[in-house]
């Protein structure tokens, strides 16, 4: 896709609205994939801050500083939204993506030209997993599972959740839907890994990272 001629309409926009910031460390990238059959990499990022990234730019180098995903610096979204996790798809130099591969993944907000930088691989330590905390509404155990898991809500108000279980790509795999104070998920089908359990009740969306053995 061809970066869209929009400086006039961003230079607008940013004077038009209030300006922003974004908080980094609210930020994770979840992880980088190869799609071959397209010359893509697939970046997985979750935006656990509360401002939405506009016209957001994804760029990964590896660790010779050299830039394997989006030389063009092309935006391929108007929006990543405050509180999702989005697959960005950015055009590679690769030809497979390297077991252990270690970078920089840069996130720009190009209507107030603000970039956040990530080590990758990169341990979360705000965002995803502070929203699986104690007293957040929502907890999920046992957490690794190996067999059935069990969602929580009783600290819930309005117990009509949506639960929604997403991969590490950001792939949706299993919904839910519950009016009760537990949902139990049998793991038939997926696979070991790393997954993502998103829940939308009391008009809030809390998010819970769930390891399967």
């Amino acid at each position: 896709m061809k970066k869209l001629v929009l400086a006039g309409i961003l230079f607008i926009a940013a004077t038009a609205l209030k300006a922003q910031t974004i908080n980094c460390t609210s930020f994770c990238v979840l992880g980088i994939s190869i799609d071959t059959a397209h010359d893509e990499l697939d970046v997985t990022i979750y935006n656990g801050d509360t401002n939405s990234v506009n016209y957001p730019t994804v760029v990964v180098t590896d660790a010779l500083g050299d830039t394997v995903g989006n030389i063009d610096n092309t935006f391929y979204l108007f929006l990543h939204p405050a509180g999702d996790t989005i697959t960005h798809s950015i055009s590679t130099t690769l030809t497979s993506f390297p077991s252990g591969f270690t970078g920089t993944v840069y996130f720009t907000d190009q209507v107030w030209d603000l970039t956040c930088s990530f080590s990758y691989p990169m341990s979360c330590t705000v965002g995803v997993n502070e929203l699986a905390a104690t007293g957040t509404g929502i907890s999920v155990y046992p957490n690794p599972a190996s067999d059935n898991i069990t969602v929580d809500l009783e600290n819930l108000q309005n117990k009509n959740a949506q639960i929604s279980i997403y991969d590490v790509t950001g792939k949706l795999v299993r919904s839910y839907s519950t009016a009760g104070n537990r949902l139990s998920i049998n793991r038939d089908g997926l696979q070991s890994g790393m997954y993502f359990i998103s829940v939308i009740a009391d008009d809030k969306k809390y998010t819970s990272k769930l390891i399967i053995k």
